[in-house]
């Protein structure tokens, strides 16, 4: 009996788990400014039509070229939807760490020509929406696929850095 009951509580919070992605969803990045080389403001466009509010407590990505970590960023301040708030533009603001400015100067160029192989990133969020923690993970992601996560292409990421 107690396994019974241990499985219908499972599938009850993995139907609400799905239920709860499906409301939801990072839209895209509506526009990304660099007000100085060392913050990074990205307009992210979020979807939450859940009864929970969405909070992104902390977040890291690191751009690589080829083997080697050119770029760090990391959310400087906490981000929150609130519940049932629909789609809307939420302002997220970066520290950004440059390790190698020839380096990145040279991989802009490569990008601005619509090249992104051997660039990759790694991606750590943590936050929470409503009772459900959310922890995300992606090491040596290329950039291309990680692009393509948010709807956005080589000519769209160039647009973005003008």
């Amino acid at each position: 009996m107690l396994l019974l009951v241990s499985v219908l509580l499972l599938s009850s919070c993995s139907n609400r788990i799905e239920r709860l992605q499906r409301q939801v969803r990072l839209e895209g990045i509506e526009s990304v400014h660099l007000p100085n080389y060392q913050t990074l403001q990205m307009d992210l466009r979020v979807m939450n039509d859940s009864p929970h509010k969405l909070v992104l407590k902390g977040a890291e990505a690191h751009l690589y070229y080829k083997d080697y970590r050119l770029v760090t960023m990391r959310l400087n301040e906490l981000v929150e939807a609130p519940k049932r708030s629909g789609s809307a533009v939420y302002p997220t603001y970066w520290d950004v760490e440059v390790g190698n400015l020839l380096s990145v100067l040279a991989l802009l160029g490569k990008v601005r020509q619509g090249d992104l192989s051997g660039c990759s990133v790694d991606l750590m969020l943590e936050g929470r929406g409503g009772p459900v923690p959310i922890n995300l993970s992606r090491e040596k992601m290329p950039l291309s696929e990680f692009l393509r996560i948010f709807g956005l292409d080589s000519e769209d990421l160039t647009n973005l850095l003008k």
